[in-house]
């Protein structure tokens, strides 16, 4: 299973949405379209280093705006 991080239109700002676990970007995808959603990248990991800082790391995605799988 892949997470994947989306963001949500409301109040004419963009906020930060659920995340959607699902097996595939096209899944995922037809699950953020159901919700109103948008796919901005997958969750990577979540390390944390010797003076316990959380870091996030997502994948990049490429100019055209899909996740780089």
């Amino acid at each position: 299973m892949k997470i994947f991080l989306t963001e949500v239109e409301a109040y004419g700002q963009t906020f930060q949405g659920p995340n959607i676990v699902a097996e595939t970007l096209e899944k995922a995808e037809r699950a953020a379209k159901h919700n109103y959603l948008v796919i901005v990248g997958e969750l990577d990991s979540i390390y944390v280093d010797g003076d316990d800082e959380t870091h996030l790391n997502i994948i990049d995605k490429d100019p055209s705006g899909r996740t780089v799988h």
